[in-house]
């Protein structure tokens, strides 16, 4: 019987420690085989053809009101075709809150750095006002910066640091709650334990109520 060495990819000895260690925060082995067959990659890319068309379809409105169910919609819908755009790219992806507003990150391997992601429906997203986030990783409030404060600091630091939520290409994410308050101090809190679907506290991942 004939055998061949199939080489490994380069561009897996180009990953930064961050990302070798991820697996392992998320509970998940490192040497995990994350393949995918082409009717799984198939099924994901009209997943991802279906919400695009439906996210940029009601861009216009979607954009501009402020009503909370409308920005709970938006944070959960982006997070969950992030984490879809992140496997069928094959890129790694960042999401970075602030108080007053979020965006996503890309990691360039090139630059060995992460980068603002400027793709539409993923740009920066600035909540209205009195509207406010607060997040918690691994059980501890996550120390959140105004738009400016985050702003400031050098890019070039920013940019060499991971970004508090990692979205991995193998469908993994960092745990997360992200609380988003309303401008009447109503709140809702989406949760994700990193291997499971995104649902709000109070539901099941199936997006039906939790049994008391």
């Amino acid at each position: 019987m004939l055998t061949c060495a199939i080489p490994t990819s380069s561009r897996h000895s180009t990953r930064p420690a961050w990302f070798w260690r991820a697996p392992d925060l998320l509970g998940q082995s490192a040497g995990r085989d994350a393949g995918f067959t082409l009717v799984e990659i198939l099924v994901v890319l009209f997943i991802v053809a279906i919400m695009s068309g439906v996210v940029v379809a009601n861009l216009p409105s979607f954009a501009q009101s402020g009503d909370f169910d409308t920005e709970t919609r938006r944070l959960k819908t982006l997070l969950e075709l992030a984490r879809l755009e992140s496997q069928v790219q094959a890129d790694e992806l960042g999401f970075n809150p602030s108080e007053e507003g979020y965006e996503f990150l890309v990691y360039s391997e090139l630059d060995q750095s992460w980068q603002v992601n400027k793709e539409k429906p993923f740009t920066r997203r600035e909540l209205p006002p009195a509207f406010r986030l607060a997040v918690r990783i691994e059980d501890s409030d996550l120390a959140l910066s105004p738009p400016a404060a985050a702003d400031s600091g050098s890019i070039a630091a920013r940019s060499k640091r991971p970004p508090p939520i990692l979205i991995l290409s193998s469908g993994e994410i960092t745990p997360f709650e992200i609380t988003l308050t309303g401008k009447d101090k109503q709140t809702r809190t989406l949760l994700t334990d990193g291997v499971g679907d995104l649902h709000w506290q109070g539901e099941s991942s199936t997006g039906t109520a939790d049994a008391p």
